[in-house]
């Protein structure tokens, strides 16, 4: 296998008539006596990764949708039903459609570093190739459900353990060739399998307690009612296709091959056509557009400055976290604050973390000291010397920020060479700009909280920033897998900006409306958020919020960000949040969130609350604003597209992949039903931060949505639980 102009081999119309005429051929060597069995290997450094999403993504029609299945199935029952044993030599990663294909082989050899698994639910799928039939009869019911429902990336040893594959080889006994298969898959196939009939590997003995879960009835549901019940709660009915594929299992449990497969393919179909899986395809697209860097910066790949050393100032949470992160992924990393107790604690926070990673088995002790070694800490800016970033994580005060970088200017440190990356959350990169010598090499890198989990880097842009400037944190932010945005320097940036009028309206629901925050975050949370904006303003901080809508709010000229009075007090006596267990909700001793603090409510939101404000007007009132402001940004040219306002709303907010982005969602809702909802809004209420921005009328107006040439599935509101009949 070796597709042409790609860096992978994926299924499409093409491979599957190139396959087709490949098996022609040996079916003819073998009739002729010139051949005894085949190997299918891969040219490219992976094995292949599935479908062709491409030719995917644009189907709409159920009946063309249950073709794209069905011709694969075709294919792989050709391969499984062949007279000549087929070996699939597995080098790299095989995933989906690509694990599909070797499932339907005779044999599956590994290498000692490639992976396997089923990704389709990350993409609203299903496996459609069979990998809710074969992974059963190979590896068992309770395997397959797992492996599909959770898209894990499945390594060599498990693989072998639980029969998805027959041998695992050593990597390095990869021929030095053009071809990418191993020595040893040849040596292999010709011992066991010359003068052979093709025959499907078998099952490896079953444990007395699989034996009970698949084959009884008893069993089979409990398997299911407990998936379900893991689905419920992991997903709350909103991401179907998990639910759709355990349906094709379980039935397929109980019924012949055939039969399983035209099961899948009929649910496979569904999928495909719901909003669902077009706007998780979307988001996947967002990715893949995400390394394409030089379409982003302007700034071809090879004219990038590389950053092969890092240097970070201040040493508390958020500096830590970088600190570790740059060093997981074997940056040499240097950091700097004011006292030695500081750096000291900051380097023992980020051992803490990797030797988290030791208990969880995800590295070694020696891997340990292998990453701490690229860590060096002290209280001068020489131990910034030869850096050639300097990400800033200081307090966010202007005059602080501007300061440090005339030190580092003054001490020699911060030159033409280097860059100043801070950190900042709202702060101008402009200003920042006027004390600077060379304002060019003056960038933001805003990383989200907590670093170690939060994908998204916002990439700011001053007035003066240069594009190789900007380029080079773009890069270095990829390279070490964030996913990266531009963004023009405005008070807020994207994210914050957004979430900062999204959390002021929460804040006037409880105030002005009398609405109770359960109700609010209750609501938000059946909308699909991770959770609602009570709950994320205590993740984030009482007194963080109380310092930017300020910002928002001069910088904007606007009272639509302002802090609620009753918040502001909260901070001024003390409670801010999770940070010291004093906030919206109550906290253990060890930061594990026990339900709301009614005391806090009584005494700070002024009497009772309970207001008969409806689950949707409380959405429209938090998101539709959210998707206002997202205009007014684009408008402004903060944000360079809607893409970019999607990519840092779903991987900055966490906003639901299943409705693929804040303003996908509003093209799925409709631009037109997004205006007359904000103007009703604006009537009820009689509030003027409720009227939609002209932009949005102007769409509406012509028919137009933000994203034109995607493939449009009018979004139907779920309520429940998917049912799983089977």
């Amino acid at each position: 296998m070796n597709r042409a102009e790609s860096s992978a081999n994926a299924l499409g119309e093409e491979f599957v008539k190139d396959m087709n005429t490949a098996l022609d051929v040996v079916e003819s060597l073998v009739a002729k006596g010139e051949a005894q069995f085949a190997i299918l290997a891969s040219a490219k450094s992976t094995f292949c990764v599935g479908a062709d999403i491409d030719q995917m993504y644009t189907v709409t029609d159920p009946t063309v949708a249950v073709q794209v299945p069905t011709t694969g199935h075709k294919l792989f029952n050709r391969i499984e039903q062949s007279k000549f044993p087929i070996v699939a030599a597995i080098n790299g990663l095989a995933l989906g459609g690509g694990f599909e294909l070797s499932l339907a082989c005779h044999q599956r050899l590994l290498a000692s570093t490639a992976k396997v698994g089923f990704p389709e639910c990350l993409l609203g799928l299903l496996p459609g190739g069979g990998g809710t039939v074969r992974t059963q009869r190979l590896c068992g019911l309770t395997k397959t459900v797992q492996w599909i429902m959770t898209s894990k990336q499945v390594k060599p040893r498990e693989a072998k353990s639980a029969g998805a594959c027959d041998v695992v080889l050593a990597a390095e006994d990869r021929w030095k060739g053009e071809h990418r298969f191993y020595e040893g898959v040849r040596k292999w196939a010709g011992q066991y399998l010359s003068d052979k009939p093709a025959r499907q590997s078998k099952r490896k003995s079953i444990s007395l307690m699989d034996r009970a879960l698949e084959q009884t009835s008893f069993g089979r549901r409990k398997v299911a009612s407990e998936t379900i019940k893991m689905l419920n709660k992991k997903t709350k009915g909103k991401y179907i296709a998990q639910y759709k594929a355990l349906e094709c299992v379980m039935y397929s449990a109980t019924h012949t091959n055939q039969q399983g497969f035209d099961k899948e393919c009929r649910g496979f179909a569904e999928l495909l056509c719901s909003p669902e899986a077009k706007n998780q395809m979307s988001l996947y697209f967002l990715q893949e557009g995400m390394k394409k860097s030089a379409d982003k910066t302007g700034v071809a790949k090879d004219k990038v400055m590389a950053v092969n050393r890092v240097g970070v100032i201040g040493a508390g949470v958020m500096g830590a976290g970088i600190v570790h992160y740059f060093a997981k992924n074997d940056i040499p990393v240097a950091v700097k604050d004011l006292k030695e107790e500081a750096v000291k604690q900051g380097v023992a926070n980020v051992r803490g973390e990797f030797e988290r990673a030791v208990r969880r088995k995800r590295m070694d002790a020696a891997g340990l000291e292998k990453k701490m070694a690229l860590v060096t800490g002290g209280t001068t800016d020489e131990v910034f010397r030869d850096v050639d970033v300097i990400v800033e994580a200081a307090v966010e005060v202007m005059d602080i920020k501007k300061k440090v970088i005339q030190q580092l200017e003054k001490d020699g440190i911060l030159n033409s060479k280097n860059l100043f990356a801070t950190n900042t959350s709202s702060l101008s990169l402009t200003e920042m700009q006027t004390v600077a010598k060379y304002p060019q090499n003056i960038v933001g890198m805003h990383f989200f909280n907590p670093v170690s989990k939060m994908p998204l880097v916002e990439v700011i842009k001053g007035k003066s920033t240069s594009a190789e400037a900007a380029a080079a944190i773009f890069n270095l932010a990829l390279k070490t897998g964030k996913i990266p945005i531009i963004v023009n320097d405005g008070p807020g940036f994207l994210v914050n900006r957004i979430l900062g009028v999204y959390m002021a309206e929460a804040g006037r629901l409880a105030a002005d409306e009398r609405c109770h925050p359960a109700k609010v975050d209750e609501a938000i949370l059946a909308f699909g958020m991770p959770m609602g904006p009570f709950r994320l303003l205590d993740e984030v901080g009482l007194d963080v919020a109380c310092h930017v809508g300020p910002v928002l709010s001069n910088g904007l000229k606007s009272d639509r960000f302002a802090v609620n009075a009753s918040i502001e007090k909260m901070v001024s006596d003390g409670h801010l949040g999770r940070k010291n267990n004093k906030g919206f909700y109550n906290y253990t001793a060890d930061g594990k969130e026990t339900g709301l603090n009614g005391a806090i409510l009584t005494k700070y939101m002024g009497g009772e609350l309970g207001a008969s404000v409806s689950e949707t007007e409380i959405v429209d009132r938090c998101v539709l604003l959210m998707v206002n402001e997202a205009t007014r940004i684009l408008d402004e040219g903060i944000a360079m597209s809607p893409e970019d306002v999607d990519t840092g709303m779903v991987w900055g907010t966490g906003f639901p992949p299943f409705r693929g982005g804040l303003l996908q969602y509003a093209d799925h809702r409709g631009i037109a039903n997004v205006v007359a909802a904000l103007e009703q809004l604006q009537r009820k209420t009689k509030k003027d931060h409720f009227a939609p921005v002209e932009t949005l009328k102007k769409m509406a107006a012509e028919g137009k949505r933000f994203f034109p040439n995607r493939p449009y599935v009018p979004y139907q509101e779920r309520h429940g639980f998917p049912k799983v009949t089977f």
